[in-house]
């Protein structure tokens, strides 16, 4: 991988991945599954997304981990599944989205179901004067069509404009 993760959870398998593929619905596409398989969790060593569209660039303040998480005692909403699962619930995001990481502000990122693309959802800018669906149309920010182009664009700090 070319943007390692620090301060990972305990490593998963792919039976582990498969398992969590099936109870979401789901599979993974495999340039995520290959990352989740080496770094479970943690933080990019760089983190920073810049979209270069007069936005601020966002951090990513940690990426979720699946199966593990030390941290919160595996607490399941600190995982992927279960925070997907809490959220969706929550009519806090669509379901279309899974979150895998969170910026320094409760904000999202997330890979689409439908497409395999990579969406900032920005659960601070939620609107309590427009419908749900219309937020979690407005709320959402493609960055990337793939995890590994994700990966591959995010920058250090001091790489920023």
């Amino acid at each position: 991988m070319n943007n390692p993760c620090q301060n990972c959870e305990k490593n998963v398998s792919r039976l582990d991945m498969e398992s969590i593929e099936k109870i979401l619905g789901y599979s993974f596409p495999e340039d995520f599954v290959s990352h989740y398989l080496i770094f479970n969790g943690g933080v990019p060593a760089r983190a920073w997304w810049d979209s270069h569209d007069g936005c601020e660039p966002v951090e990513i303040a940690i990426m979720k981990p699946f199966k593990y998480n030390k941290q919160s005692s595996d607490n399941p909403v600190s995982l992927i599944d279960g925070c997907y699962h809490a959220m969706v619930e929550r009519n806090v995001i669509p379901p279309n989205l899974i979150p895998f990481g969170n910026d320094w502000g409760g904000n999202y990122f997330c890979l689409n179901k439908n497409d395999g693309s990579i969406v900032f959802y920005a659960t601070d800018s939620f609107d309590s004067d427009s419908s749900i669906e219309l937020n979690h149309q407005k709320l959402q920010k493609k960055l990337a069509v793939s995890f590994k182009e994700f990966m591959a664009a995010l920058v250090e700090e001091s790489d920023l404009d």
